[in-house]
């Protein structure tokens, strides 16, 4: 913690995780820290205060991200909290006693879509690796290029892995 009352850590989530990093934020607004930003290397900063029930929502906005829009949900009570790289938005509400945590998309057509939102970039990234994977035959010569060549399958690995699990999240909202 700092002089000016901010608290920071770090915590990182993939894009298939957005429930569990929305339920810890909550936790953490329950332990008085409520959160201030965010960056895509999991660097959270929080500020201290009392401890609050207030839900948090991820969101996928993209540059799509509408003034109307943040007015709709500002009229229904959420508050805009920051943007993360990658165009992830988060938004927080409180809880009124006895409520369950709001949500920002109620249909499971709505979630889905979410999803595929997040997805897409990923399966570009992966179909450009997948074109790339002639040159991984080369794996094995100079080591700055079999360095290159490393990284690169790990990010095509990855990228499958992601289009992977937010496939099995969209097929749950089926």
């Amino acid at each position: 913690m700092n002089k000016q009352g901010l608290v920071r850590k770090y915590k990182l989530w993939f894009a298939w995780q957005d429930e569990q990093c929305e339920a810890w934020l909550q936790g953490m607004a329950a332990q008085g820290l409520h959160l201030r930003s965010m960056n895509a290397f999991g660097v959270y900063i929080f500020e201290q205060g009392e401890p609050a029930d207030v839900a948090y929502r991820l969101e996928v906005g993209g540059n799509s991200f509408e003034l109307a829009y943040q007015r709709l949900l500002r009229d229904a009570g959420w508050e805009y909290v920051a943007v993360v790289t990658a165009g992830w938005h988060c938004w927080r509400h409180p809880i009124a006693a006895g409520q369950s945590a709001p949500e920002l998309f109620t249909d499971n057509a709505d979630k889905r879509r979410k999803y595929w939102r997040t997805l897409v970039p990923f399966v570009l990234v992966l179909a450009f690796q997948l074109y790339k994977a002639a040159d991984w035959l080369r794996w094995g010569t100079p080591v700055p290029w079999t360095m290159l060549e490393t990284l690169s399958m790990g990010i095509g690995l990855f990228c499958a892995y992601t289009t992977f699990k937010l496939g099995q999240r969209i097929a749950a909202l089926r």
